[in-house]
């Protein structure tokens, strides 16, 4: 009777929130309401529940950015980030969530793609439904999202998801407060001085923690999605610092943005390894203070791993011209 009971209450809870996310409800930050406390609270319940209705719900929670100028880069920064300018973007929509495992096996399923190293055979680890998917390749993560029917965000929508309009610092303003975020800054992760070849590598150990749900918060490994809602950026984007890194769309230049467009720009080359953005939710060779540098919204990074258990995705899609 109980389970019965509790199963209505999930389909309940999905209705309303398939018709607020219909009418616009749950769409920023800044109109916070029951209606997004809700969301979160109905993500957790499908987690445990219903992995496919979970992953309809991410589906159609969506974030809309209007169309205008914000801030890009940094004088501050390293130099890859200089200088700081104003670039025009025209209006887009970003998943308000890292993509997950429950989303990512749906698209295993339906196109053959090869799991994550971390996963066993096809399925992702017990418990990991609402967590993001890491350890994917640029590659993989693009094909999701043109299969999803969107793009890869820009380094620029990424970092005007980030930031807002107002340039702030991290996407909860310009307080360094890691609270907000699933970082580690404790420094357990450091390198040892020494190590003999028969040691795991610090690497080793990532993809080791992945295979793990934390059971208690102080443990390093990701959380699920939206475990963070006091560190969502001005739009109502969750996790862009913390939990995974993100795969974006241009390549990473080695350079400055001395030479790209104001315009909805993109880096195209040189062909090297494209660029990261967002912080991880563990660093095996990063001191506190480069976690705080990276937790920046202007800062930039590329992997050089086809696979790096520290990185995952989510996806982005034109308004103005209707494609992705």
């Amino acid at each position: 009777m109980a389970t019965k009971r509790g199963a209505r209450i999930v389909v309940v809870l999905f209705v309303l929130l398939v018709i607020c996310l219909a009418s616009g409800v749950i769409r920023t930050r800044q109109n916070k309401s029951v209606s997004f406390d809700n969301e979160i609270e109905l993500l957790r319940q499908l987690a445990a529940s219903d992995d496919t209705k979970l992953a309809e719900v991410l589906d159609r929670s969506i974030v809309s950015i209007a169309a205008g100028d914000s801030m890009m880069g940094s004088d501050t920064g390293r130099d890859d980030e200089h200088p700081r300018h104003s670039v025009y973007l025209d209006a887009y929509e970003m998943d308000r969530y890292e993509i997950t495992n429950t989303q990512y096996r749906r698209f295993l399923q339906e196109t053959g793609r090869k799991a994550p190293l971390y996963w066993v055979g096809n399925e992702y680890r017990p418990g990991q439904a609402d967590y993001p998917v890491v350890g994917v390749s640029w590659e993989d993560a693009d094909a999701y999202c043109q299969w999803a029917g969107k793009h890869l965000p820009t380094e620029a929508e990424w970092e005007k998801a980030c930031r807002g309009t107002d340039g702030r610092l991290y996407p909860w303003g310009n307080t360094w407060e890691p609270h907000r975020a699933n970082i580690d800054v404790s420094g357990r992760a450091l390198r040892p001085a020494s190590q003999t070849e028969s040691e795991p590598t610090v690497w080793d150990v990532a993809w080791q923690l992945l295979r793990v749900t934390p059971a208690r918060p102080q443990e390093p490994g990701l959380r699920p999605v939206g475990s963070y809602p006091d560190g969502a950026s001005p739009s109502g984007v969750m996790d862009l610092v913390g939990n995974a890194s993100e795969w974006v769309w241009d390549w990473y230049n080695w350079s400055d943005y001395s030479q790209i467009p104001a315009r909805n720009p993109r880096v195209s080359g040189p062909p090297w390894n494209h660029c990261v953005r967002g912080s991880p939710w563990h660093d095996p060779v990063g001191t506190a203070n480069w976690v705080q540098s990276m937790s920046r919204c202007s800062a930039r990074s590329s992997s050089h791993e086809v696979q790096d258990p520290r990185t995952g995705f989510r996806c982005a899609r034109s308004i103005s011209a209707g494609t992705p």
